[in-house]
């Protein structure tokens, strides 16, 4: 499969996936210490993602921009979900988009459309706001894997997420 077969593959799996994640639920385990339904909601989109790409490691630029599962959290508010990043691989990692699992359901940050609803949500919860992604992409120094708010690495962990470097703040 070239590039935009496997993203389109991926996109395909989540919205498989998605239809059937209790968006409330999912905010409170995320927000939580009972966060069993987080990890399996994130362990299934890191699982669909491994068996479309057949690989979690990155360590060179051939895919180009990729859309990988993701836990958010605001810098300001503390406040977590599980979500989708869009990197440019290319750019070691650079990120160019997100998409939020929430209460109100999944929200592009970039919706050319987003209700005044759903963009307040936003602004109050998360912006500005910090990513850690449950891939290992070898050159992208845009991610903090070094000190890790510990209920992120709990989400993580999930994961079988194997970053060597971590250390919990």
């Amino acid at each position: 499969m070239n590039k935009k077969d496997l993203q389109a593959a991926y996109i395909e799996c989540l919205n498989s996936i998605l239809p059937e994640v209790d968006s409330v639920k999912l905010d409170k385990s995320c927000n939580s210490a009972v966060d069993g339904y987080a990890k399996e909601i994130l362990k299934r989109m890191h699982d669909a993602f491994v068996e479309i790409y057949d690989t979690d490691y990155f360590d060179n630029h051939c895919y180009g921009s990729i859309e990988v599962p993701a836990v958010i959290q605001g810098r300001n508010t503390g406040h977590i979900c599980l979500g989708i990043v869009a990197l440019d691989l290319e750019s070691s990692g650079e990120h160019f988009g997100t998409f939020f699992l929430t209460p109100l359901g999944a929200i592009d940050q970039d919706g050319e459309k987003m209700s005044p609803v759903k963009s307040k949500y936003l602004s109050d919860n998360y912006f500005p706001y910090d990513y850690w992604y449950t891939v290992y992409i070898e050159d992208d120094h845009h991610v903090d894997f070094e000190r890790l708010p510990r209920k992120v690495a709990m989400l993580l962990s999930g994961c079988n997420y194997d970053q060597p470097e971590l250390v919990m703040k």
